[in-house]
């Protein structure tokens, strides 16, 4: 049964239905996640069916970035950001599980056992004061962050592909044309696409499918690495560790002199995006915690498992790298789209690092379908809710599966569209790419900020709770996220000019101007009118009669 606390959160029953209508009504069973959701007002439409195993999968896969800086730069930010992420997704963890909670803090926030969690718990801290407007805009920051995370992924796996084709025809003219790029990103997004619209069970093994491509180029990382690099040119010494490259502010000046126009200080700034370009998403396990068996757990292990086991592999896997590295100025000055191929080639020569990048693009694809997921998800969500246009059509699912095919409709049209936009552009990826992470990472703090201000009056600690510790790690996941924030907005190559401007600034600020924009409209169109948080999707008659049962 649901126990008295769970049951005082719910509304009373109208007076305005008859109480013969109330009696006629036949008791049933709900499971104790369906009525945790229950007393979020929604009733729920997804099938839970995803166990442990997938939400592990799907915050593990963030992929892996080559370097900024040279070793010594990626090995520490990688290890700083790794870390710092991964204290985050503790933090997130703690409130996960909870069962009593609404919303407990940053990264603390209860996932309420729906998609869309993080704009929820923004609603409930900020009150019916600040709680619509501090929803909308998480909402939207949110949304949009994931919005970019999946044509960013699927450029760079498109990279991978279009390597390896270079690797076996570096002849091939066809390759070096930016609509053929394009094709292959539009082609992996529709790919990604498809198992998430089709049952529960493809998605499920497409979520397995990411952890055993995973294992198996952790099998040639750790075992044909060494193997290749003891047979070649050896191992790197020690000092590769502490080996510092600047290769972000060189220029030639007439004379033919190089001009350095960075410090090598705001080189290693700029190197902490190898991290974080990385790190993030870890509430990926909320979005899917609404078809999750026993979510309050399994999600909130989800983030932590997921965040701590990709921090330390990575760690391992980018050491292994760096000392089985062959030629590092040959790499940095290499001409495929991603120099990892010219890593790969000089290591385990032309056809062993087409295998490897073969390998990489499987494993590309089916981590893009778990991005997909995620970003079906809160598009789901926010239409839900009644944030997005059209929101009525993007929140149906289908009738057999319960699946949001027309929010993932609606993510291929856009993200496509996105990948056309960059096409042949390194400085417009970059832009998408800090787009999705300011974006995600704007959608936490909010929640994080507001936890410990507005607040701290609506805030009721759950059981598991942060306790003292709830104020510093706050602060530090504030002050960690600002940061970020301002690193993403600075040039990432010198000299500034338009093929090299960051133009995550305008995409962040393009974002925030519709997120205003939507609100502050007059009436009847701005949300400020009519927006009150999250809607009920149950009613208060369909919750008489109902008895939760224990989980199996």
């Amino acid at each position: 049964m649901a126990t008295q606390d769970e049951a005082e959160k719910r509304p009373a029953i109208s007076d305005t239905h008859p109480k013969e209508e109330v009696f006629q009504l036949t008791t049933r069973e709900m499971t104790k996640d369906e009525d945790h959701l229950a007393t979020l007002g929604y009733k729920q439409v997804f099938i839970r069916s995803f166990g442990m195993f997938e939400n592990w999968a799907a915050t593990f896969l963030f992929g892996f970035a080559m370097y900024t800086g040279g070793p010594q730069a990626a090995f520490s930010n990688w290890t700083m950001v790794g870390g710092l992420s991964t204290i985050v997704s503790l933090a997130m963890a703690v409130g996960a599980a909870s069962l009593v909670s609404l919303v407990t803090q940053i990264l603390n926030i209860v996932s309420g056992n729906r998609c869309g969690a993080s704009y929820s718990g923004a609603y409930v801290l900020g009150g019916q004061e600040y709680g619509p407007l501090l929803a909308w805009l998480t909402a939207w920051y949110n949304w949009a962050g994931w919005l970019t995370i999946v044509p960013g992924i699927a450029q760079g796996n498109t990279n991978f592909f279009v390597s390896m084709l270079e690797i076996l025809y570096p002849t091939s003219a066809v390759l070096k044309e930016g609509w053929f790029a394009w094709c292959i990103s539009a082609l992996t997004i529709i790919l990604a696409a498809i198992p998430n619209c089709v049952s529960q069970w493809t998605i499920r093994h497409m979520l397995r499918g990411t952890v055993y491509t995973t294992v198996i180029l952790m099998a040639f990382y750790f075992i044909w690495f060494p193997i290749a690099a003891s047979r070649r040119g050896g191992f790197q010494p020690a000092s590769i560790m502490t080996t510092f490259y600047n290769g972000i502010n060189t220029a030639v000046d007439s004379e033919g002199n190089t001009i350095l126009q960075a410090s090598d200080s705001y080189c290693w700034v700029v190197g902490v995006l190898f991290g974080a370009w990385e790190f993030y998403g870890y509430d990926a396990s909320v979005h899917l915690s609404e078809e999750t068996l026993s979510a309050s757990s399994v999600v909130a292990n989800g983030m932590w498992t997921g965040s701590i086991s990709t921090w330390l592999l990575s760690v391992l896997t980018l050491i292994m790298v760096l000392f089985c590295m062959q030629d590092f100025m040959g790499i940095v000055n290499g001409t495929y789209p991603n120099n990892w191929a010219e890593y790969l080639v000089q290591l385990v020569g032309r056809r062993g690092a087409a295998a490897i990048l073969a390998v990489t693009w499987i494993d590309g694809l089916l981590c893009t379908g778990v991005i997909f997921l995620s970003a079906q998800r809160i598009t789901y969500a926010v239409a839900r809710d009644g944030i997005l246009p059209f929101s009525r059509t993007f929140s149906k699912v289908t009738p057999t599966h319960h699946l949001p095919v027309n929010a993932a409709l609606l993510m291929v049209v856009l993200t496509i569209a996105i990948c056309a936009a960059v096409i042949g552009s390194t400085v417009a990826f970059s832009a998408i790419t800090a787009a999705a992470t300011i974006g995600t990472n704007l959608s936490y703090l909010i929640p994080i900020v507001a936890r410990q201000t507005i607040g701290r009056k609506h805030f009721k600690p759950a059981k598991w709770n942060l306790g003292a510790w709830s104020i510093p790690v706050s602060i530090i996941a504030s002050l960690y996220i600002a940061f970020l924030f301002v690193v993403l907005m600075l040039p990432q190559l010198y000299p500034v000019n338009a093929q090299t401007l960051n133009y995550a600034p305008i995409v962040i600020g393009g974002i925030t101007a519709i997120a205003l924009g939507g609100w502050f409209l007059p009436f009847p169109f701005g949300a400020r009118h009519w927006f009150e948080g999250p809607k009920r999707t149950i009613t208060e008659v369909e919750l008489v009669g109902v008895q939760v049962k224990e989980a199996d």
